[in-house]
């Protein structure tokens, strides 16, 4: 989604896509198509708005992972199971159940990650670039800047500042990301047995 070499997405620079039911809208990030040209996903990273009560999107054989960026709050009804869900704090689901979203306090955001079960998994750490340790990624990993700012480098000498919700997309070479605030760490798991 960018030729950019380090991967940068902006989050601004990404249109929001309102949702069928018009509860909500979503900007949909980065993702890698099945086979490299789809029409289905292997893994799919995107940043969500829910304005009201609200049931999500049906997706069947999709393993999901929903984490509350912003908002006072949001408590999803999954097949009848209530979760109030905590800021930064990943909670994974199955696509295919039926979520009902309830936005507490108004509008919140979600990260959302999506990964095709039995072909990809993800895992999400969510790092505090405050305790001045940068951050190294590289391969099948992506980096969403939750808050604050930070900028990133790769060893072939590119540069650039990451705004509140902009990312990185995977790329093979190394990048070290260093700066204030929270940023989300998302690990494909076996992303390269899947690529062209």
């Amino acid at each position: 989604m960018t030729q950019d070499r380090l991967g940068l997405v902006r989050f601004s620079e990404r249109p929001p896509t309102p949702w069928r039911n018009g509860h909500g809208s979503t900007r949909e990030m980065a993702k890698r198509l099945l086979g490299g040209t789809g029409p289905d996903f292997v893994w799919r990273l995107s940043i969500g708005e829910v304005r009201e009560d609200s049931e999500f999107s049906s997706f069947p054989g999709v393993e999901r992972s929903a984490t509350l960026i912003w908002g006072e709050g949001l408590t999803l009804d999954v097949d009848g199971t209530q979760q109030v869900m905590k800021p930064f704090r990943p909670f994974s689901f199955p696509g295919a159940a039926r979520t009902l979203a309830h936005p507490i306090g108004g509008p919140v955001r979600v990260l959302n990650v999506m990964t095709k079960v039995n072909r990809m998994s993800a895992g999400i750490t969510i790092v505090d670039l405050d305790d001045g340790k940068p951050v190294s990624i590289a391969g099948a990993t992506c980096l969403v800047q939750l808050t604050g700012g930070s900028t990133a480098h790769s060893g072939d000498g590119a540069s650039a500042e990451l705004l509140p919700l902009d990312i990185l997309t995977p790329r093979p070479r190394v990048r070290l990301i260093a700066g204030t605030g929270l940023v989300a760490v998302v690990r494909m798991e076996n992303y390269r047995a899947y690529r062209d």
